[in-house]
């Protein structure tokens, strides 16, 4: 699931990736487009007038990511998808056709390492070091003590991206409530909010002094974060967080119900 993310890595380095020219925009949602949301720590991307868009959905037919790439594609936008499939895999020339039959949060590697291939290749090798099986599950089990039987809340300013996947991950994979703070907005509100905060489990990745203030004001487990290894590692972390949170409460990590539900429903109105 996790553990063999190195394998992924290696065979993730082998995917063809175009030259991107102009400004970049990234679009994505859930445990794919996270992959835009932890990328934003390490180059510029853009929210208006791209010159081109990266769309990435794993199954490839996601409707938020698919309605965004045809608008993209109808206003003279270049759309480059990174899917295993689907729909998307259709709209576009440019595909980068990554490993099916998995799902989407345990496809990180397949996702990700190919948009840091378009947009900063000199990372690579620090993405693909920064994965280390027995140090991940060290580090996670410290966190899962931390949590105890409070809910975690993740906050980050730089590397929010990477907050936030520790949040869906242990909300899928545990069935279990965690939330994300933006720093320093946070120090402006919430922070105040730890005077009756017994029932939180407070994590920061500190990446700069701001970072290191909101840690020390709420008490927070300190993760440290100085580039792209410890993001790779860190987002490894996040996955067995999540498993050993969900074996704690006898969850089937692999199992969704409420996800497949919403969908369903959300046919009703055409999404």
């Amino acid at each position: 699931m996790y553990d063999d993310w190195g394998h992924q890595y290696r065979e993730a380095m082998g995917l063809t990736v175009p030259s991107l020219a102009g400004k970049v925009s990234c679009t994505g949602m859930g445990g794919s487009g996270v992959v835009c949301e932890v990328v934003k720590a390490f180059y510029p991307l853009r929210t208006d007038d791209p010159d081109v868009l990266i769309a990435v959905s794993y199954s490839g037919n996601t409707w938020e990511t698919v309605e965004r790439a045809k608008q993209a594609m109808s206003q003279g936008i270049r759309v480059v998808a990174v899917t295993s499939g689907g729909e998307l895999s259709k709209l576009t020339r440019e595909v980068i056709l990554v490993k099916q039959g998995n799902q989407p949060r345990y496809s990180f590697p397949y996702l990700f390492l190919p948009v840091v291939k378009m947009l900063r290749p000199d990372l690579i090798p620090e993405v693909v070091s920064g994965v280390d099986n027995a140090r991940a599950v060290e580090v996670a089990k410290e966190l899962l003590d931390f949590i105890g039987g409070r809910i975690p809340v993740f906050y980050g300013s730089k590397y929010l991206g990477v907050a936030k996947r520790f949040k869906q991950e242990i909300n899928e994979n545990a069935k279990y409530p965690a939330f994300f703070g933006e720093i320093p907005e946070v120090n402006h509100n919430e922070v105040e909010s730890y005077t009756h905060g017994e029932g939180i489990a407070p994590i920061v990745l500190v990446g700069s002094e701001i970072d290191q203030v909101t840690a020390e004001l709420i008490n927070a487990f300190v993760l440290k974060v100085t580039g792209m290894r410890d993001v790779s590692f860190l987002i490894q972390v996040a996955g067995f967080l999540s498993v050993e949170l969900a074996k704690k409460l006898g969850e089937d990590p692999s199992k969704l119900t409420k996800i497949p539900e919403g969908k369903r429903l959300a046919q009703r109105i055409g999404r």
